[in-house]
């Protein structure tokens, strides 16, 4: 018999709202009406298993084998390691769904956060055959380059749903790159119904207004689709989790659950966003200039908190930063922030106010070098300059993979002698939008599914889960560890089982390109990094096809080249001998280059101990 998981304190936590999440004993085998033994149902990530961000999720219903439908959750982007010089962004690889986009009948996004919609730009062109643009970007001054992918008809061929605000960041995004079709807003009250799947929204708490989990049925049965959460009894909106219909989910039974799990290793349950209010006003006491103030640019909430704070300690508020801009203009509009608009001044107006009068909510937070905090902390901001009279206030945490920029931004700051407060050495400046091993033991209990999957974390996360889930009873094969690419089929014959295994590439973002930039190209760069870059010039006469000079090396980040002129003398040296290995007239450039690229390389790594990437450029005179 599985055991059940009780916790008192939560219940009380939520009377306030009437409600309380029943916990029972988990799934024992119910059975699922109307399937035939012949239908399946696969589920695999194209990115959010065993990763932090990059979520994207397909739900494939098959008969008798045969591929009938697929239903696709979220569409995020993730971020460069530090071995991706130039890139930008990752996005995930959907290759595998070019010739089965007659298939997708619809994509459903659970929240706004960037991880889980703000790849939907780049990919969103290739599932619904938009008129192929040049790819989801904008020119170095800021206008947009794609195409125009209206088409009569209005929405796209493929439907696109999401809560409202997930929906208007969403459509922000798609405006950006001239893409028509929008996302279509949803009521928690409503439901999708796509091909064999009817797609229900539940309200959950995160960092983000709107965020959902999703009830997904299914012909052979219930899934539950529990991406990033947290159980808020007082949420900084007002709007708790619809525990009722957490609840009505369990009691008809989950085949499987998929599950946040990026908090597990943290004990107990993860504290409420009112407690971020204190703190702020704490700083603003004690600063006596301006004061920054930066978090995720969706987390509309806590900067609805810091505005009225600031706005109650007489300050007026300036926003730095595109994407703050943009999604305080959208959520203003739909309702989710409300201020006086007389609190609200240009940058341009700020150095006629005094710095004890300004609040600067700042784009930023995990230390991006092209964003306005970054480079405030560079001197290279426009309107605003540090002193050491200022307070830097950064409510985030970093981005698994972005700690040293966060930190090479703190160290920057400090540099100006201004204060800077974050969480590593203030408590309640920053609260996560992900549930601790509480939150998530309490909605496993709840649900009671069949199987559970945990998502959303590194691998050792997905281990602590596991851990989680055997406390409450669950068996280690109950608790389905696959990772990106990786698929894993249900059906009534039998436990879930990896069928097939999908080759996946990191699709990297670098400027105005997409996929562009391959795993040649980046082994190319890492190379150049690490060990320099050798480029030899051949000069050739054009009509004999001779060399009219010695190869001339040209080094950048290899050697001091005045310090170094013997041994680069001598590499000219390899390069021309192996140049007269070849005979006569030269034809055949490709082959020489090679050789070229050889010999120096042999000779440089005896010599220097370095491979640089080597370049033979052959010049016609």
């Amino acid at each position: 018999m599985k055991r059940t998981y009780t916790h008192p304190p939560l219940h009380t936590r939520h009377a306030q709202h009437g409600e309380h999440i029943e916990t029972k004993q988990v799934f024992e085998g119910r059975s699922f009406g109307g399937a035939t033994g012949k239908d399946t149902i696969r589920i695999f990530p194209l990115g959010g298993a065993g990763n932090v961000t990059k979520n994207m999720y397909l739900y494939e219903y098959r008969y008798d084998g045969k591929l009938r439908d697929i239903l696709i959750v979220d569409c995020g982007i993730g971020f460069p390691d530090e071995e991706m010089f130039g890139v930008d962004l990752v996005i995930p690889d959907v290759r595998y769904l070019m010739d089965k986009r007659d298939k997708i009948r619809a994509i459903v996004f659970t929240h706004g956060h960037d991880d889980h919609i703000g790849g939907l730009p780049y990919i969103y062109p290739k599932l619904a055959r938009l008129p192929a643009p040049d790819s989801a970007r904008q020119s170095p001054d800021g206008s947009s380059r794609m195409a125009d992918g209206h088409r009569d008809g209005g929405q796209g061929k493929i439907p696109m749903y999401a809560p409202t605000l997930a929906a208007a960041f969403a459509n922000l995004k798609l405006k950006e790159t001239q893409i028509r079709d929008r996302v279509i807003a949803m009521s928690f009250d409503k439901h999708v119904e796509a091909g064999p799947f009817k797609v229900s929204f539940i309200r959950l708490t995160h960092s983000v207004p709107d965020t959902s989990h999703l009830v997904i049925e299914t012909p052979i049965g219930i899934f539950y689709h529990g991406s990033d959460f947290k159980f808020d009894p007082t949420p900084l909106d007002n709007k708790p989790s619809e525990l009722h219909k957490i609840n009505a989910a369990g009691k008809r039974g989950v085949l499987c659950m998929l599950s946040d799990c990026l908090g597990s290793e943290r004990p107990g349950f993860t504290p409420s966003e009112q407690i971020i209010g204190e703190t702020i006003e704490k700083e603003l006491r004690l600063s006596h200039g301006k004061v920054l103030f930066t978090t995720q640019s969706s987390n509309i909430s806590r900067i609805q908190l810091a505005i009225e704070l600031a706005q109650k300690h007489g300050r007026k508020i300036a926003f730095l930063g595109r994407s703050i801009d943009k999604n305080v203009e959208e959520s203003v509009k739909l309702g989710y922030m409300k201020f006086p608009r007389d609190v609200i001044i240009n940058d341009r107006d700020l150095k006629r106010l005094p710095a004890n009068k300004q609040f600067l909510v700042v784009a930023g937070a995990q230390g991006q070098p092209t964003s306005n905090l970054f480079r405030i902390a560079s001197d290279a901001h426009k309107m605003v300059t540090l002193t050491d009279a200022d307070t830097v206030i950064i409510s985030a945490d970093p981005i698994p993979g972005r700690e040293n920029d966060v930190n090479k931004l703190i160290d920057q700051i400090y540099r100006h002698g201004a204060r800077v407060s974050y969480s590593d050495i203030m408590e309640d400046l920053h609260v996560s939008g992900h549930g601790s091993s509480g939150d998530m033991m309490l909605l496993l209990s709840a649900v009671g599914p069949k199987y559970v999957w945990p998502i959303g974390g590194t691998y050792k996360h997905l281990m602590q889960y596991r851990r989680l889930a055997a406390d409450l009873g669950y068996d280690k094969r109950d608790v389905l560890i696959p990772e990106d690419g990786e698929v894993m089929e249900f059906s009534q014959n039998g436990p879930p089982r990896i069928v097939d295994r999908v080759p996946l590439d990191d699709i990297m973002i670098d400027g105005l390109g997409i996929g562009d930039v391959g795993n040649v190209v980046l082994k190319d760069r890492q190379i150049i990094a690490h060990e320099g870059i050798v480029v030899v010039v051949v000069p050739v006469d054009r009509r004999s096809g001779r060399m009219t000079s010695p190869p001339e090396i040209i080094t950048r980040g290899f050697v001091y080249a005045k310090g170094s002129r013997q041994l680069l003398s001598r590499a000219s040296s390899v390069a021309e001998h192996a140049l007269t290995l070849k005979k006569g007239r030269i034809t055949d450039w490709q082959l020489v280059k090679k050789r070229i690229e050889e010999s120096l390389k042999e000779y440089l790594l005896k010599e220097t101990g370095r491979s640089p990437l080597i370049v033979p450029v052959v010049l016609e005179v």
